[in-house]
């Protein structure tokens, strides 16, 4: 641990306090690319041995070209290790090997710890894709210069560099780029969220020309937020197809107030012959009989998980924490459901240690239901996914009844959500699970470093005499009854609602 009390009397000491830590800083970073590197070396896989059984351990090939495989297992105990996932821990493996196999010069600027690792790192992430003799020709040119740039110049070099390493490539890069959509949303604050979109400028323009339509509809309806503020309602109204026909439909004879063409409207429309700010009559519902019932039955359907206690309740006040989502106060989601205008449907709680266990080895809808309510993030050491389709995993192996084995093996408290891959390392990668508390997990890595799994998250315990004792007092069969761990959270049980928009 360092000194956290600074006793130096002069700017001079100080200065030179910062430039030693600093410079403990770069070798300590490049330390970790290094051992992440033997790391590799000693799982490393050969996929073309007489031995080799992809079924139980596959050689992957993280790094790029003229990068040696390793085993796929090998990133989860680096992971748990670092107190990171699984990808992290993959993709310090493949930065370290692209710069040992691909970089040489720059690699040997890390070991030397001259320079930030996260800067050696994202020189590797951006020729990555290059073919080892582009790279190598990246690695001559640039690396000299890296600890003497700023990392704003340095970048743009290295753009550069890249750019003309590969011709090829970059017109391929190019021609993906062209045709490479897609919609994504990001965690925002306040209860906002931010989206971007990445799709064809005619479909852009058309739906930017709803969305003004839209916002224009509402002023003409009394709202007197700022035009941004309407843009952004927009957006959710457009989300509602119904909702969004049936204000429209109401304007639809309106002329435009402002005496303004259409945003954009010297350009051609690419789609039809309309321009993006005028209506296509063909789409008018009315005309085609289509009534407001018709309407309703277009809404759509969500399922709406809200994690809020009792007290936020009685209080009128508190947080909501959607499932899949940002938390937010009470009053922003009673705002949402009643501005949405939703048919709300209020399922009952479910309690999970209420929910009944089965004798079969497949799991009905309602134990996955409660244990993704108790558990809703994979339960391997530091995982991050909260997917419903995440795998679960019988903590003791199920044993078929007509073998033998006991009633109730199907249960919330035998059962743990895992992805794929760590379902993978349990099975066949030397890792070790047990659940000695419904809700508590606790894992063994390959080389005995032991990890204690809640709904809260994950303690790594390392290996000590201590870990090695509270294993074996987690031997056994769980409870199939048992009550909650007392040093497992409380589980906040979510009220559900149907939503019909």
């Amino acid at each position: 641990m360092f000194d956290p009390t600074v006793t130096v009397a002069t700017a001079s000491q100080l200065a030179d306090r910062i430039a030693a830590t600093h410079a403990l800083l770069r070798e300590t970073e490049c330390e970790e690319l290094v051992l992440a590197a033997a790391w590799a070396d000693v799982h490393y896989l050969d996929a073309g041995a007489d031995d080799y059984r992809p079924l139980v351990q596959r050689a992957r090939a993280w790094g790029g070209d003229g990068c040696p495989q390793v085993a796929e297992h090998c990133a989860h105990e680096l992971g748990a290790l670092r107190g990171t996932g699984s990808v992290a821990a993959r993709m310090l493996i493949a930065d370290a090997l692209d710069l040992r196999h691909r970089l040489p010069r720059l690699w040997v600027l890390v070991t030397t710890g001259v320079v930030r690792a996260w800067q050696a790192r994202a020189v590797a992430q951006a020729t990555h894709a290059l073919s080892w003799e582009a790279c190598a020709e990246v690695d001559q040119t640039l690396s000299g210069f890296l600890p003497m740039l700023a990392w704003p110049r340095f970048q743009r070099l290295l753009t550069a560099a890249v750019l003309e390493a590969d011709p090829d490539a970059r017109r391929a890069r190019e021609e993906a780029a062209r045709v490479e959509r897609g919609v994504w949303s990001y965690a925002g604050e306040d209860g906002l969220r931010t989206i971007v979109a990445k799709a064809a400028s005619g479909d852009v323009r058309w739906f930017m020309a709803a969305v003004e339509r839209v916002a224009e509809v509402l002023r003409l309806n009394g709202d007197l937020d700022p035009v941004d503020a309407r843009r952004a309602k927009a957006v959710g109204i457009l989300a509602d197809p119904a909702r969004a026909l049936a204000l429209l439909l109401e304007h639809a004879d309106d002329g435009d107030p402002r005496g303004q063409e259409p945003p954009e409207a010297e350009e051609p429309a690419e789609a039809g012959n309309h321009e993006p700010g005028q209506r296509d009559r063909s789409f008018d519902l009315t005309a085609r009989g289509i009534s407001g019932a018709d309407l309703r039955r277009a809404r759509s359907r969500v399922v709406l998980h809200l994690h809020l206690t009792d007290g936020a309740l009685r209080a009128g006040d508190g947080l909501v924490r959607p499932e899949h989502g940002d938390p937010l106060t009470l009053d922003q989601a009673r705002e949402w459901l009643a501005d949405t205008g939703c048919h709300v449907t209020v399922r009952p709680v479910v309690d999970p240690v209420e929910t009944a266990p089965v004798d079969a080895y497949e799991i009905p809808y309602r134990l996955r239901d409660a244990l993704f309510l108790r558990n809703p993030v994979d339960v391997f050491p530091f995982g991050q996914a909260t997917s419903r389709t995440l795998d679960l995993d019988h903590t003791v192996p199920y044993v078929p009844l007509a073998r033998g084995g006991p009633p109730g093996q199907t249960s919330v408290d035998n059962l743990g959500p895992l992805t794929r891959s760590h379902h993978r390392a349990v099975t066949f990668g030397g890792w070790r699970r047990r659940q000695p508390d419904a809700g508590t997990y606790v894992f063994r890595s390959p080389n005995g470093h032991v990890f204690v799994v809640t709904n809260q998250g994950t303690l790594n315990l390392g290996r000590t005499a201590f870990t090695d004792a509270l294993w074996a007092q987690c031997r056994g069969e769980p409870n199939a009854r048992s009550a909650p761990s007392r040093y497992s959270a409380p589980v906040i049980h979510p009220k559900s609602a149907v939503l019909t928009k």
